[in-house]
């Protein structure tokens, strides 16, 4: 008999000892404590918006299972980890272990579901992990012995993540091949959302990719054979406890709601919005609204409908998908298990020989992002921009009223403003039926 998995080390922090002692019941859901000297090579390889991120090599690797022979855990062997170190955590807070808590719960709570479905199909499938499939793994938590920052233990990804993969990849990934990576980055959505979990910070930069080595993909012809995973659940919630009222947004501009810019509660309809935008970038190989300072006015702008410009080279049905995901009312949106479906069916369209062809033109393809321009694409905090794009907002309105002298203008304003979206269409000489 297996007994209760113990941990072979502890941190000495109360917090983090007790939160990795609530999660180890069973393997998929186990967080250890790895002693830093279990790691070697470790090297900086980004920096996000709240932490900083590394590559390394753990000797010794997560468990795998029990050794009922031995009496001991079996490990899966020295393997390529992420280390991603937490900002001043030296005084760690339950708060900054909000990551690996919700994952704990995205996978309880997935899980569960799953046993009642085996229940009531008897068992005969395999759903290998399907509760946290395309979703990244964590594997618990260790400590810089200089900085005294905790890091967090996680999944390795061998392609990167989509934004730079976009860069370097554009014109050689085929639609169909996009039209894949879309379907697993819905369906790791659609597994946060089942459990009832909000990313809230949902971008290029957060989705994953990894070559698949182990096996061939025996349902396509598809070489690349690439999956994508849903990862950073730092600022993520569970939707019903989510009820900070510290009025705090954190983000990236061009990937947040425009309700949430309104004063509104974030939804998974907010998530749906930021998918939109994913799929903007898939399509074009740029960033949205690369070529916007993004400031108070661009929040203005998306808030009064503005959004990226379209451009035809899509698959049928495509365009009107992702249109769907960015409209302004977040009731009008898709769920995630919609989109999987009409994903699906232009996936079947794009097989075999009549994928749309990515045509060259001026209208798509990567762009060099300035790093010293006004566009940011990492998350930060954007309170008291929002305030302030309310107050110019606010003034604009009043100067226009005082201007026109004609109160009807100022309705007709507000209907706008809660209305649809606006957009340029660059129309491309191709046929997306072909």
């Amino acid at each position: 008999m297996k007994p209760a998995f113990k941990p072979n080390h502890q941190s000495g922090n109360k917090v983090v000892d007790d939160f990795l002692r609530t999660t180890l019941e069973d393997r998929p859901r186990k967080m250890e404590y790895v002693p830093y000297n279990r790691f070697e090579d470790i090297r900086l390889i980004a920096e996000g918006g709240f932490s900083k991120i590394y590559n390394t090599k753990w000797i010794d690797g997560p468990i795998s299972d029990w050794d009922d022979e031995r009496k001991v855990y079996n490990r899966f062997g020295a393997m390529t980890v992420v280390l991603k170190e937490l900002s001043n955590s030296k005084k760690v807070t339950f708060k900054d272990l909000n990551e690996l808590n919700i994952f704990h719960n995205l996978v309880s709570l997935n899980r569960n579901y799953v046993s009642r479905d085996e229940s009531n199909n008897n068992g005969n499938h395999n759903h290998n992990d399907s509760y946290c499939k395309y979703i990244n793994k964590y594997y618990g938590i260790t400590q810089d012995p200089v900085t005294q920052n905790f890091m967090i233990v996680m999944e390795y990804h061998n392609l990167g993540d989509l934004t730079h993969y976009i860069a370097r990849n554009f014109f050689n990934i085929s639609w169909y091949s996009k039209i894949n990576i879309l379907q697993n980055i819905i369906y790791g959505l659609k597994n946060i959302h089942h459990a009832n979990i909000l990313h809230k910070d949902y971008h290029s930069g957060n989705i994953f990719l990894d070559k698949n080595t182990y096996h061939e993909n025996v349902f396509t012809n598809n070489i690349e054979n690439i999956e994508a995973i849903t990862g950073d659940l730092g600022l993520s919630t569970i939707e019903q406890s989510d009820n900070d009222d510290s009025n705090e947004v954190y983000g990236i501009i061009p990937y947040i709601a425009p309700e949430i810019f309104k004063g509104q509660k974030y939804t998974k309809a907010s998530d749906i919005y930021s998918l939109g935008m994913i799929m903007w970038e898939l399509m074009t190989g740029r960033k949205p609204f690369w070529d916007q300072d993004h400031d108070t006015d661009l929040i203005i702008e998306i808030c009064d409908g503005f959004r990226p410009p379209i451009v035809t080279n899509a698959p049928e049905g495509y365009i009107k998908l992702m249109k769907r995901c960015w409209r302004s009312h977040p009731n009008e949106r898709p769920k995630t298990a919609d989109i999987y479906k009409e994903i699906e069916i232009i996936r079947t369209n794009e097989s075999g020989n009549v994928s749309t062809e990515v045509i060259k033109s001026s209208d798509i393809g990567p762009i060099p992002i300035n790093n010293n321009s006004g566009e940011i694409y990492k998350s930060r905090s954007l309170s008291a921009m929002i305030k302030y794009a309310e107050y110019l907002k606010s003034l604009r309105i009043q100067s226009s009223f005082m201007k026109s002298n004609k109160p009807s203008k100022k309705i007709k304003l507000f209907e706008y403003y809660d209305g649809g979206y606006l957009t340029i269409e660059f129309e491309l000489d191709i046929d997306i039926n072909v």
